[in-house]
């Protein structure tokens, strides 16, 4: 089989074996390039097939999505419900702890699979573990119908952010750069200005830059919220704004099961209530065998790409 690795910041397609061992084989029938993913290849990362956004088919034929994260199940993150914050986490991610979906087919924990019901098209399965890190961050947020919220950033996470918050009745308004983000925005039925011009109970970073935050923090009402997505890949300084406005900044990693929700789930219903999210987000579709020309692709900025996607059967 085919599956794509990286090395001293070089992504290449090797020849592998199709995976033996413990746990559930997956006919990956849609994965895709996360901006982690360029990040953890810029930093060098080796050694481990790429990839935590797919789902496909097991050897029963259930269309499944794949949860990337694992648990250990008994520190106090787990006892809590809070899995999402569980050493494992991240230390177990596939595409960084194991091999993952960048492949013909990937080796996977059954408590990671997640059944995909009738009507959600296998090529868009790898839209779920994105969504699901949003419904984890609107979850967080606590917001409700009839609230102002403003997203800054309108990449994938941005925009299904924007659509989340749509579909619970909150009032959205995304700050979109570029042509093609704008274009998928109004797709969405989102609100697009090039910059914020009131203010809102609660605001989403999507970029996690000194330049996101700050607009962020300019646009959030006294006493509001600002919910950070991902990873801060440099640093970021906090100013007195935020303190003489007393913002709430809210953290949200990954995706988990609360004991009210289940983030991963009801990213599967979400999904499979929006069809037209899968043509407002995916922009590019490349088979495996073109994976140096895909991640070329996703990295820059000028080719109007937002989700980079393989299926086995591309062109």
């Amino acid at each position: 089989m085919l599956a794509v690795t990286s090395s001293q910041g070089s992504v290449r397609v090797d020849e592998r074996d199709t995976p033996t061992g413990p746990g559930e084989l997956v006919r990956v029938t849609s994965s895709s390039i996360c901006g982690s993913d360029l990040h953890m290849v810029e930093l060098g990362i080796s050694g481990v097939v790429l990839g935590h956004e797919f789902g496909g088919y097991t050897a029963d034929g259930r269309l499944v999505a794949v949860r990337p994260t694992g648990q250990c199940g008994t520190c106090p993150s787990c006892r809590a419900r809070h899995s999402q914050t569980c050493a494992e986490a991240g230390r177990s991610l596939t595409g960084l702890g194991t091999d993952g979906g960048l492949a013909h087919h990937a080796l996977v924990e059954s408590s990671r699979l997640y059944t995909v019901p009738d009507g959600v098209d296998p090529a868009s399965v790898c839209l779920v573990e994105p969504t699901a890190v949003c419904v984890h961050g609107v979850h967080r947020a606590a917001v409700a119908a009839g609230m102002r919220s403003l997203v800054v950033g309108a990449g994938s996470i941005g925009l299904i952010t924007g659509a989340v918050l749509r579909a619970k009745g909150v009032d959205v308004d995304i700050v979109a750069r570029h042509r093609h983000q704008r274009e998928a925005a109004e797709q969405l039925g989102l609100g697009v200005v090039e910059s914020p011009v009131r203010t809102y109970d609660v605001t989403f970073d999507a970029v996690c830059t000194q330049q996101s935050f700050d607009a962020c923090v300019a646009a959030t009402s006294p006493g509001g919220r600002l919910l950070e997505f991902g990873m801060f890949w440099s640093p970021v300084r906090l100013d007195n704004n935020v303190m003489m406005k007393e913002i709430d900044i809210v953290p949200s990693i990954f995706y988990g099961h609360d004991g009210t929700q289940d983030d991963f789930q009801v990213a599967i219903d979400f999904l499979a209530a929006t069809p037209r999210l899968p043509d407002a987000l995916i922009t590019h579709t490349f088979a495996l065998s073109d994976a140096v020309e895909a991640f070329a692709v996703a990295r820059d900025k000028t080719t109007g790409a937002i989700k980079v996607r393989f299926t086995p059967d591309a062109a």
